[in-house]
């Protein structure tokens, strides 16, 4: 069995090049790939072909898309999402082999968007970028976001197909990550206007497949009250994320110590 390991970054080079290092000695033969803002130059990690990409929109979307083509190109019989500031929480060896005795075609949470919360404004409406003084013009009647890459003003749209959400970070058969490419042109259409597109549109797809569907992310975060992104984790971590069985972890702050605790546990 194959498996390649996709990581997606934008920033802290060198926590990236210990992740791919560490992913090579705990998995000689597995197919790493790299999509990021700059060279990394690690050897026989796959370069993905890069484009600006800016957070919460259509490019973050384009790049998901972008970098699953470019494994599917090559052979894999699973296909792990990663972010720079992941780290594995087992050996390589175990988790591969826990993959191809799964009997699941994905590991992928698919929860449903209700009528009125944050994911309804995001996924059942389509965005485009207009003044900010337009956007307070609309503000009243119409949703507006905020991203780094503009101003957005939303309006009510049906989608092509029942929404689903979850993570970005995915573990993905070849068969599931080929519906999630071979999605319908209107599905992409949809979601690359809309508010973080990355967690919806592969989750929408592969509900409304016939894949076999395991609701464990099979990965470990901790958030405190009220924030926006995931807690860092240190030292003080360790024994819980450890326990929880999981197979990878995130965020790790670059350098933190705790990874020089994990490579004991997964080397």
């Amino acid at each position: 069995m194959t498996v390649a390991y996709l990581v997606f970054s934008h920033q802290y080079p060198d926590q990236v090049r210990r992740l791919l290092r560490t992913l090579r000695a705990g998995s000689p033969d597995a197919r790493l790939l790299s999509h990021h803002q700059g060279p990394l130059d690690v050897a026989g990690v796959e370069t993905v072909p890069s484009g600006p990409v800016s957070w919460g929109g259509a490019s973050q979307l384009a790049m998901l898309l972008r970098g699953m083509h470019h494994a599917l190109r090559g052979e894999f019989d699973w296909l792990v999402l990663l972010s720079g500031q992941d780290y594995p929480l087992r050996p390589l060896s175990l988790i591969e082999a826990d993959l191809a005795a799964s009997g699941f075609d994905a590991f992928i949470e698919t929860a449903p968007v209700e009528p009125q919360d944050e994911f309804a404004l995001r996924y059942l409406y389509r965005y485009r970028r207009v003044r900010p003084l337009l956007a307070r013009v609309a503000r009243p009647l119409l949703p507006v976001r905020v991203l780094p890459s503009g101003v957005y003003v939303g309006r009510r749209a049906k989608p092509p197909l029942p929404v689903r959400r979850g993570s970005d970070w995915l573990t993905l058969s070849r068969r599931a990550a080929q519906a999630v490419v071979g999605a319908d042109a209107r599905v992409v259409d949809h979601f690359r206007r809309t508010i973080l597109p990355t967690e919806a549109l592969p989750h929408s797809v592969l509900h409304a497949s016939s894949l076999r569907l395991s609701g464990d992310t099979r990965r470990y975060t901790r958030w405190d009250a009220g924030a926006a992104h995931p807690h860092l984790l240190g030292v003080e971590d360790l024994d819980a994320m450890l326990a929880s069985g999981m197979d990878f972890a995130r965020k790790f702050a670059p350098g933190a110590p705790v990874l020089d605790e994990l490579d004991r546990v997964v080397l």
